[in-house]
């Protein structure tokens, strides 16, 4: 979207409603501009911002005796209703927006046409956009002489929606490859993805077989044969199909299906009863609706429990920790759901973060991400719905199954808070990215995708935004430690409903402090304190003066620059300290010092230049 093509880029006299009714209407401006929707509150310093691939839907909802309310629903929960003055202004308005938020190619998303940065440096001094090198990360696993990488795929000609780089058994030849790879959905043929170094147990992922009734194919059989054999333990290769056996069933008929037991010798099959992307787009609807509207305690409870939202976390952890424990074991393990790019993506994915305290890393979490799910194909364009629907068709692709896995990391947090590097205020900046296209890292459906999109060269990171403001995602309490968290509880009382994510932007429901955020800042505030008095110990001078009180986070809700003042929208917003001052700034308003030892607000800053 061009300037020159937005018919409406301001209206005043705009009313931003309260949601539930407890609080007056904000009067203000709202700015239309090419990437984002901007509302300006005229007697507060409110503020907020919507990046137009967040918008979902656009409502007109009628006439009030005030002026015409706009509902806009956005794909990170966060919903506004706006009341504008006059009935020609609202329909300009809701035009206007609906021509911002169509994006009939991906190519014309906010991520290409925003200021690019210099990414972080590899040590060679090559730029690093992603955080995945697939040599080095099976040398990491351990991964010897057992598993070679293939060149099979090469310029993606087997496989388009599979990464160029896979490893298969050392003793699969490429005729054997070729054949199990026509006799897969999608051409996704066993692949491996994980590698227990402790017993040679391995995670391998794929589609499901072209069975139909009656089909066979020798060299898939024996691909098969050759990944138990590569364990070496002479347990049974166990596979995992994360469907439910009826829905497999019904896939026979179309002449897809599930492997036969009479074909496949040394294996055990294991059903689990994770549903399609249709039923669980129904289901988040419904949790939403709860979580939307102001219900009595058991209405809630009851719709809750009717969306079954729970329940399918649930069924993921339970396969999860399945073959977490199956890995563990030494027990190899082959998992498919139909295509092999979403219940797949999701059990695999959690299953390493079971099995391995890496990926419970930010860099870890980062690499587990670009492996499992950008680099095996996830559709993330379709999926997140990045490109507008044209039919109903493409409209039945988006599904939430990307932000239900990271629902299901945050119930594995709850639990084990000391185990996790990353706080929650990641993830919930995951999901928000996944969907805005500011940043270039989820675009595209594979991977190809993204290379023929040049998204390397022609968009920023968001692993790379991390990187930058590190302090923000660290969880206070991490400790290293456990290596499997084997002891994970998945009956059905220890599933709640992530209000972090659902209520983001209902204060009322949040905590009134952050106790990541209080920890964080008590740390933060202990070390620049002792660090002061180390260098006056020291008869060295302070280039700025330290303030032993620094502003209390409860109550803070805007930022105290003199220029700024800009409110916090949620909770999740990182209030940041001046070292020098110890008051509250938003990110906008505080800056790193060179040597990255001090954050101070402009006025610190200045004063800290005049005195060196």
């Amino acid at each position: 979207m061009k300037f020159n093509d937005i018919s409406t880029t301001k209206i005043r006299q705009v009313q931003l409603v309260d949601r539930v009714g407890s609080e007056k209407n904000f009067l203000g401006t709202l700015h239309v501009t090419t990437s984002h929707l901007i509302f300006k509150a005229d007697e507060t310093n409110k503020e907020i911002w919507i990046a137009y691939g967040l918008i979902q839907t656009i409502e007109k909802l009628g006439a009030t005796a005030s002026g015409f309310r706009l509902s806009i629903k956005c794909k990170h929960f966060h919903a506004i209703t706006l009341l504008v003055p006059k009935e020609k202004e609202c329909q300009e308005l809701y035009e206007t927006l609906q021509a911002c938020t169509k994006l009939l190619n991906i190519n014309d998303c906010f991520a290409f046409s925003r200021r690019t940065t210099i990414n972080s440096k590899k040590p060679d001094g090559t730029e690093e956009w992603s955080r995945l090198d697939w040599d080095r990360e099976f040398q990491r696993q351990g991964v010897g002489e057992i598993w070679k990488k293939s060149d099979f795929n090469h310029a993606y000609n087997r496989c388009d929606t599979y990464p160029e780089d896979l490893w298969f058994p050392e003793k699969a030849s490429t005729a054997m490859l070729l054949g199990s790879s026509k006799f897969r959905s999608r051409s996704r043929l066993p692949a491996l993805t994980y590698y227990n170094r402790s017993n040679k147990a391995a995670l391998v992922r794929c589609a499901q077989p072209l069975t139909g009734f009656s089909a066979r194919c020798e060299e898939d059989e024996i691909l098969m044969n050759l990944i138990y054999e590569a364990n070496g333990s002479g347990k049974p290769l166990f596979l995992v199909d994360t469907r439910p056996r009826v829905n497999a069933m019904v896939n026979k008929v179309q002449g897809k299906g599930f492997e036969d037991v009479r074909n496949y010798t040394n294996m055990q099959f294991h059903f689990f009863d994770i549903e399609n992307i249709h039923v669980m787009r129904s289901s988040q609807n419904k949790l939403v609706d709860a979580c939307s509207k102001a219900l009595p305690v058991s209405e809630y409870l009851k719709i809750i429990d009717s969306s079954g939202w729970l329940k399918h976390l649930r069924c993921l952890l339970e396969c999860a920790k399945f073959i977490a424990d199956a890995l563990s074991q030494g027990i190899s393990c082959v998992v498919h759901c139909s295509d092999g790019w979403d219940r797949t993506s999701q059990t695999v994915s959690l299953s390493q973060i079971l099995l391995d305290p890496f990926y419970r890393t930010i860099r870890g979490f980062e690499t587990l991400i670009d492996k499992d799910w950008l680099g095996f194909g996830f559709k993330f364009d379709d999926r997140c719905g990045h490109v507008t629907s044209i039919n109903e068709d493409l409209s039945k692709e988006v599904s939430p199954i990307f932000t239900q896995f990271l629902d299901a990391v945050y119930q594995l947090m709850r639990q084990k808070p000391l185990d996790f590097e990353f706080n929650e205020r990641f993830l919930l900046e995951i999901n928000e990215h996944a969907y805005a296209c500011v940043y270039g890292t989820f675009l595209g459906n594979c991977d190809k995708d993204r290379k023929d999109l040049r998204v390397n060269s022609r968009t920023q990171s968001l692993w790379n935004h991390f990187e930058n403001h590190l302090d923000d995602y660290r969880n206070p309490f991490y400790t290293e430690g456990a290596v499997h968290l084997h002891d994970v509880n998945i009956r059905p009382y220890a599933f709640t409903v992530w209000t972090g994510l659902y209520n983001r932007f209902d204060n009322g429901i949040q905590p009134r402090e952050n106790i990541d955020d209080a920890a964080i800042t008590m740390k933060e505030h202990i070390q620049v304190l002792e660090k002061a008095i180390d260098n006056l110990m020291k008869g060295e001078s302070l280039n700025v003066s330290v303030n032993p009180r620094w502003q209390p986070l409860l109550g803070a809700d805007e930022c105290t620059g003199k220029t700024c003042g800009r409110e916090f929208a949620s909770l999740f917003d990182r209030r940041n300290h001046c070292h020098g001052c110890g008051n509250i700034f938003c990110k906008r308003c505080i800056t790193t010092t060179e040597d990255s030892q001090m954050k101070l607000c402009e006025s610190c800053m200045k004063t800290a230049m005049h005195s060196v």
